[in-house]
């Protein structure tokens, strides 16, 4: 099946933040490395904004059902499915390099307010859902479950940071085991 266009300029998006300065992706360039014409692209798009904001739309789709197929997952104990969670979200980053440079927010500029106010809502949201799943079982807990999940959200956001720190290179994958070991200690009694 042939990819649609506007799937092309999302991947190419997703590409150019991985490896260029993100401050020099334009629609020209966009267009240019998507192999279509500028107009096209507005014909798929009305702006660059929307463009970010789709590509961040997809992936906060992707992350966030991910997120609630482990949260129903009866078989799995809380503390297995906060670990099920933080792993999948690091991973999903990782492969998807350019999406860190959104949730960092290093790729937006002022005409993305509006992408960069649903990164907010992404991490409140993440949070949330954390909390929601330390409640179920707060005696196990050595801090209160909000507590718990600022901790939780809080490391995403630094591994993030660390990754674009370390220019997509030092993959979070190769220390997440010790990282997890070390966060639990943090939370779990």
């Amino acid at each position: 099946m042939k990819e649609s266009r506007k799937d092309l300029i999302l991947q190419t998006l997703l590409k150019l933040l991985e490896t260029s300065n993100t401050t020099k992706i334009t629609t020209a360039l966009l267009a240019k490395e998507s192999g279509i014409t500028e107009a096209a692209l507005y014909r798929h798009f009305p702006s660059k904004r929307m463009i970010f904001q789709e590509l961040f739309e997809f992936c906060d789709a992707t992350i966030f059902e991910k997120i609630n197929q482990i949260k129903k997952d009866q078989k799995l104990a809380m503390r297995d499915k906060l670990k099920n969670i933080f792993y999948f979200s690091v991973v999903f980053i990782e492969k998807n390099k350019g999406f860190s440079r959104i949730l960092s927010r290093e790729a937006l500029s002022p005409d993305e307010k509006n992408v960069e106010e649903k990164v907010n809502q992404f991490f409140d949201r993440y949070e949330l859902n954390i909390k929601q799943i330390l409640q179920v079982d707060p005696k196990e807990l050595i801090l209160t479950p909000g507590i718990g999940a600022q901790i939780l959200t809080t490391n995403l956001e630094g591994v993030i940071a660390r990754f674009l720190r370390g220019s997509l290179k030092d993959l979070p994958s190769s220390y997440l085991d010790n990282y997890w070991e070390g966060l639990q200690v943090s939370i779990f009694k």
